[in-house]
């Protein structure tokens, strides 16, 4: 065999096989960086409905690393409580590191203003006051009837940001909703 026609059989392995290696590495590096996510449950209604599938950016947040923003919506590892959720658990960011959240009467508020975020959801139940340490976070649902899976159950109260999986950035079904979940 001469040396040109091993470089031939080189040439059209790699013309042959580079739409799978590209889609390969692509696949990999997607992985590392996105995820999917399904909602389930009413607790974030009417942003997330039940049964949504949610691609999140996968980001780690801690006192020294950075903090999530106010009002961004994220994803915790069902690892942090699993006798509050079998599942992940998806929530809005109310409170970050130093501020103190009270709920009284039916609403929230953020150090001492009523906090309404951008669609209007505003009110919870019951009454409670907390100051955020410098590791956590303190997360709300955006169907607020619901205290079982966010900072107000006495279960999980207050989230390490470490405990964070990820933000929801996208929903991808079902395509009546896709597109891009605000804040």
């Amino acid at each position: 065999m001469s040396q040109n026609s091993q470089y031939q059989d080189k040439v059209s392995w790699r013309r042959k096989y580079r739409p799978y290696i590209v889609a390969g590495v692509l696949a990999f590096v997607l992985t590392m960086f996105v995820a999917p996510e399904i909602n389930e449950g009413t607790a974030m209604e009417p942003t997330i409905k039940d049964g949504q599938v949610l691609v999140i950016t996968k980001t780690s947040y801690s006192a020294k690393r950075g903090k999530p923003d106010l009002g961004q919506i994220v994803v915790l590892e069902k690892t942090l409580a699993p006798e509050v959720s079998e599942d992940n658990i998806i929530g809005r960011v109310v409170g970050l590191p130093g501020d103190t959240i009270e709920i009284k009467d039916g609403k929230v508020y953020r150090n001492g203003k009523e906090y309404v975020t951008k669609n209007g959801i505003k009110g919870a139940d019951g009454s409670l006051k907390v100051t955020v340490s410098e590791d956590d976070v303190f997360l709300l649902s955006d169907n607020r009837s619901q205290s079982d899976t966010d900072s107000r159950n006495k279960k999980l109260g207050p989230v390490p940001m470490r405990e964070i999986k990820g933000n929801v950035q996208l929903s991808i079904w079902p395509f009546s909703d896709m597109g891009r979940v605000d804040k």
